[in-house]
Parts: structure tokens; C-alpha cells; sequence
């Protein structure tokens, strides 16, 4: 059981399904193709450095983060797993080893359905974009 799915179990969170995926998604286009979504609702989880803090950003798939705006840099691999407890590509919006202040980006479809990163590269789950918020408020 991975550190999301543990999560999930102890905070009792049953409307996720994690989906299992044989399928190359290492890029949103990639993984929008596979789970058949737009490459807008694939949330990137983002781990930025701004100040001495480590901040969170949700990110459409055909989006980039304006670091410049945020005034911060992005986390390097050690920095992500050390805070997250996940490895690039696998770090999901919330339930993570560090709680950290997050930020929605603009523009995801509100009305269409969203794919996340489940915990690990090839792990994946759908959730609406009401149902996002509510969690990583929690």
C-alpha cells in the first residue's frame, strides 16, 4: 500500500478509485490521451520554493506555472520526495507527508471530469473539480 492509498484508508476518503495504468503517461498530453480528458483538466501538482517555505500549485495539464509571478523556483526530485513523500510524476493534490498551502491555477473545466496522480507515475484517479477542493482544504 502506497503512502496515497494509505491516506485514503485513514482518512476514509471511499468515492476515489485509484486506476492502474500499463500506459506511458509521463506528459499531461500523454496521460489526457490515455484517460480520455482534455490535457486542461490533468492536474500537475507542482512543488515550488518561495521564501523558506514549500508551496503546492494545481496546474492544467496545457499550463505553465509563471514562476516569476509566484516568486519562487521549483523544487528539485530530492526536495519533492522529501516533502511530499511522493517522486515526481506521482505526487497527488493532497495527502501528502508535509501538509502544505496550495494554490488552484485557472483554468481547468469545471464541468468536465479531472485526472490526478494517484501516488505513483503509472497510478492515476478521476475526481470533479468541486470534490478537489474540498479535499486539499481538509
Amino acid at each position: 500500500m502506497n503512502l496515497f492509498e494509505r491516506y485514503l484508508k485513514e482518512n476514509n476518503i471511499k468515492d476515489i478509485t485509484l486506476i492502474i495504468s500499463d500506459k506511458d503517461t509521463h506528459t499531461a498530453q500523454q496521460a489526457a490521451d490515455t484517460h480520455n480528458v482534455p490535457v486542461s483538466n490533468i492536474v500537475k501538482s507542482l512543488l515550488v520554493k518561495v521564501d523558506n517555505d514549500f508551496v503546492l500549485y494545481l496546474v492544467p495539464g496545457d499550463k505553465r506555472l509563471d514562476l516569476d509571478g509566484v516568486g519562487g523556483r521549483m523544487a528539485n526530485a530530492d526536495e519533492v520526495k522529501e516533502i511530499t513523500g511522493y517522486s515526481i510524476g506521482g505526487v497527488p493534490p493532497f495527502g501528502h507527508k508535509t501538509k502544505l498551502k496550495t494554490y488552484i491555477e485557472d483554468g481547468f473545466n469545471k464541468d468536465e471530469i479531472l485526472v490526478s496522480a494517484g501516488g505513483k507515475p503509472n497510478i492515476v484517479f478521476k475526481i470533479t473539480f468541486e470534490r478537489l477542493k474540498e479535499l486539499y482544504t481538509n
